[in-house]
């Protein structure tokens, strides 16, 4: 995601900012005029929210901060703060209103001018339901926790201001009482999202986050690498304001070339980074275990066995011996006749491929042969050395190289 992106977020909150003054002011004439409670209560709660989407605009504006030597890893947590600081904004307008609903309710008041008041409620329910789409459209496009925080908060002026709208007209039939029970229904559901949303962000400054889809995804695009990686062993994701950072730990073939290595692990980030836009970063860290089982192929000009003679070139290859290391000692061994035929690059790659070898030792092979088994299937090649005559002394030899 670029800084484009957090530009059109700050946009919004700075609207939004303007907006919300606009509609404490209006809930605040309303309160003052009509001598309602709930009203002035709601003003409280809007200009708290002004506050929060004030913080958010904070947040998105410093987060765009390239790192420096001071922060190294960037600004982004910044964001996250703000969307905590909305938090405990939200916690505190809920607590001031239920405050107030208790006096309200120990002593009712019968408002006066109460068409202003339901026509201010009506206004904020308008522009709360107006606001919370905007904000969380903008959240979404950013990623942006407090964007979101906040237009969580304005959808519960949206539900809020039809109570509201009840207890007006409760108010016009002599039931004061219903304001200050209204009230209290308001300020549980106003801090029971801010309780939610500090808990959301104190784990995410602690780096607790867990997307188990985005885990499930990524391990997917490993599944689908079937050569480098052989085995996930973990992944840790993290949030930094709107930013996904991510790393995944994970064993390697051991038989695998560097080249094919740096290749396959650069395409893997790639795919990894496309499966979001918040993805900031992902680090692959390998780890290459020195393996005690393998199978081996040799190949053979004459004998049977472990004496048999090694071929020293294609042509002269009669057959396999393919032998199975285990915990570092040979297992077991069989024979297996390779036909004319099966001397041609795509033959011979299926011909050894299907007895899933991890080696083979070199019997002077072409090119495309040594590409196809080395590059696309991970087989490494061994080298046929001169002096040794038969697969005992090559397989030995190569149990101590590797």
């Amino acid at each position: 995601m670029n800084k484009r992106a957090l530009r059109d977020g700050e946009l919004i909150a700075r609207r939004s900012i303007f907006s919300l003054l606009i509609l404490s002011a209006i809930k605040a004439a309303a309160g003052i005029i009509t001598g309602m409670h709930i009203m002035i209560a709601d003003a409280v709660a809007t200009f708290a929210d002004t506050l929060g989407v004030f913080a958010s605009y904070f947040g998105l504006r410093l987060s765009r901060r390239s790192a420096d030597k001071n922060f190294g890893y960037g600004y982004y947590k910044i964001e996250t703060f703000a969307a905590l600081v909305v938090s405990i904004g939200i916690i505190w307008a809920g607590y001031a209103i239920l405050r107030d609903s208790f006096a309200t309710l120990q002593n009712p008041i019968e408002g006066q001018y109460r068409p202003f008041a339901l026509t201010a409620t009506v206004i904020s329910i308008y522009f709360s339901m107006r606001l919370a789409k905007r904000l969380q459209d903008a959240g979404e496009k950013v990623n942006s926790l407090s964007l979101i925080a906040n237009a969580k908060d304005k959808k519960m002026d949206f539900y809020s201001g039809f109570v509201i709208l009840v207890s007006i007209i409760a108010n016009y039939k002599s039931i004061p009482y219903i304001e200050g029970v209204v009230s209290m229904i308001i300020a549980v559901l106003i801090l029971r999202t801010g309780i939610m949303s500090t808990k959301e962000s104190l784990f995410f400054l602690l780096d607790y986050w867990d997307d188990p889809i985005l885990v499930k995804r990524i391990r997917k695009v490993f599944a689908k690498e079937h050569g480098v990686v052989s085995k996930v062993i973990e992944i840790k994701l993290r949030r930094a304001g709107t930013f996904i950072f991510g790393e995944a730990f994970v064993e390697i073939n051991p038989y695998s070339g560097l080249q094919d290595l740096r290749d396959e692990l650069e395409v893997l980030k790639k795919n990894i980074q496309a499966l979001n836009p918040y993805i900031k970063d992902f680090s692959i860290h390998t780890h290459i275990s020195k393996t005690e089982n393998a199978k081996i192929a040799a190949p053979i000009e004459s004998g049977n066995g472990l004496n048999a003679k090694i071929a020293t070139t294609l042509k002269k290859t009669q057959a396999y011996i393919f032998v199975e290391i285990r915990k570092g000692k040979i297992h077991k061994h069989y024979k297996k006749k390779l036909k004319k035929e099966d001397k041609s690059p795509v033959p011979l790659t299926e011909y050894l491929k299907a007895e899933k070898i991890n080696i083979v030792i070199n019997n002077n092979l072409n090119s495309l042969i040594y590409y196809n088994l080395r590059r696309t299937n991970q087989i490494l090649v061994y080298p046929n050395l001169s002096n040794l005559k038969t697969v005992e002394q090559s397989v030995k030899l190569l149990l101590l190289d590797t």
